[in-house]
């Protein structure tokens, strides 16, 4: 694990963290960004003999990234105050923001399942709280009334820059900005946090001009180590972030990959001592499941295809079915792979509630694949194949960080089905038969 991953951790486990989360992580439920919301205010505003002139004075702002620059054009030219343009923010993100029922697709669920008393936030939407589930409803920062230290006494939310329930409370416009940043509480209550806790920067891109000035502007309340996690930096930026903001910065890398994807990684990484503590895995010296790393285990081999498995119980339920032999041969070779495969987790010292887990969502498949295919058309060769199917790129979801060079193949994922069907106690049938009698495994 690289160093300041490593200290990181220390850190989170120590209960000294505190994410800091910005608008990328809101970008799965399609949240507008700064640019999205100022070009959808300014086509609201900019008509008659003021259009030209003001789309492109807004356009030459934004394309560098100049997001006060832009808002005064708007204020000025179509003659709005700031109460204006915080009404508007709060109707386009909530005629715009969307509904993701797949917790896999955003790191508010991982943020959820992490150890964490205080979140804040810029964002002015309440994703976070919806995910997250926090004891307290969100606060705004600056209207805090009790000690700093009771900040920590319950799981929370702190909104720097106002939220989408209270219009009012909005921080968009420059003077808007400058006015919070010069309430000497709100400056104090800063303090107060980042001088007994080490923040993390969650969702920010350094190629945004505003948040690198939102970022120096901290920098003054930013005393002792802070992180960020960044996408793709370069070497030349990191030495920037650590020179010019004193940040120390957690890199990923998105090639081939994604934003949740690699975040997800880097948290599960940071919480893999109290996960797998908690689920009960055995660890290794550095907190991180045995089963991790370069510890690969090896799946089947020729010789474990010479067993007789005619008297195994998800055999002899293909054959309840009339299922041709040659899909039977078949799909005993994939019980033998999958069946080898998990043994060998379950000795490399996977914890048994994650294999579960995951066993739990090939039933939860296999269940829906009945309904569809099986109640419909009354085909159990078909509903076979099409199990099958679904399983050969079986996504380990959340679970994929632990498994790293230990993830399934094609053979592995098809079997996991048979090895329930194996299972007496689980419910998995290829037709409408049952025996009339339980047969011996």
């Amino acid at each position: 694990m690289d160093g300041n991953l490593q200290e990181l951790r220390e850190v989170y486990n120590d209960r000294k963290l505190v994410p800091f989360i910005g608008a990328g992580l809101s970008a799965p439920f399609k949240v507008p960004t700064w640019g999205d919301l100022i070009r959808e205010i300014t086509d609201k505003y900019a008509h008659g003999k003021i259009e030209k002139l003001l789309k492109d004075t807004v356009e030459w702002h934004l394309d560098s990234t100049d997001y006060w620059g832009a808002i005064d054009a708007i204020m000025k030219y179509a003659n709005l105050v700031d109460q204006d343009i915080q009404k508007m923010i709060v109707k386009i993100i909530k005629q715009t923001k969307e509904h993701v029922e797949d917790a896999s697709l955003h790191n508010y669920s991982d943020l959820a399942r992490m150890n964490f008393k205080l979140y804040l936030t810029t964002n002015y939407e309440n994703i976070l709280h919806e995910q997250i589930k926090c004891d307290e409803l969100p606060i705004l920062l600056k209207n805090i009334q009790f000690s700093s230290q009771e900040i920590f006494d319950e799981k929370r939310i702190c909104h720097l820059h106002g939220y989408t329930a209270d219009s009012g409370s909005i921080v968009m416009s420059r003077s808007s900005y400058e006015n919070l940043y010069r309430n000497e509480k709100y400056g104090e209550l800063l303090k107060a946090v980042t001088s007994s806790k080490h923040i993390l920067f969650m969702g920010f891109s350094f190629d945004d001009k505003f948040v690198s000035d939102l970022i120096k502007d901290y920098k003054r309340y930013l005393n002792g180590t802070h992180y960020i996690l960044l996408a793709n930096p370069t070497k030349e930026r990191m030495k920037e972030l650590r020179e010019q903001y004193g940040l120390i910065t957690i890199p990923y890398e998105t090639k081939g990959s994604s934003h949740v994807i690699e975040i997800r990684k880097i948290l599960m990484q940071l919480s893999s001592e109290h996960v797998q503590n908690k689920i009960g895995s055995p660890n290794g010296s550095d907190g991180t499941s045995k089963v991790s790393g370069s510890s690969v285990v090896l799946g089947a081999g020729l010789s474990d295809f010479r067993h007789d498995l005619t008297s195994n119980l998800f055999y002899k339920k293909l054959k309840l079915e009339n299922i041709n032999e040659s899909m039977i041969e078949l799909s005993s070779i994939f019980y033998v792979a999958s069946e080898k495969y998990i043994r060998a987790l379950k000795q490399a010292g996977m914890s048994l509630e994650v294999i579960e887990a995951i066993l739990f969502e090939v039933f939860v498949k296999y269940k829906e694949l009945y309904i569809k295919t099986y109640e419909s058309f009354g085909d159990s060769k078909q509903l076979l194949k099409v199990v099958h199917d679904s399983l050969a790129e079986y996504d380990f979801g959340r679970y994929a960080v632990l498994f790293e060079d230990n993830r399934s193949n094609e053979s592995e994922n098809k079997g996991l089905i048979h090895l329930l069907a194996e299972d007496e106690t689980m419910d998995v049938w290829w037709g409408e038969e049952r025996f009339n009698e339980q047969p011996d495994n």
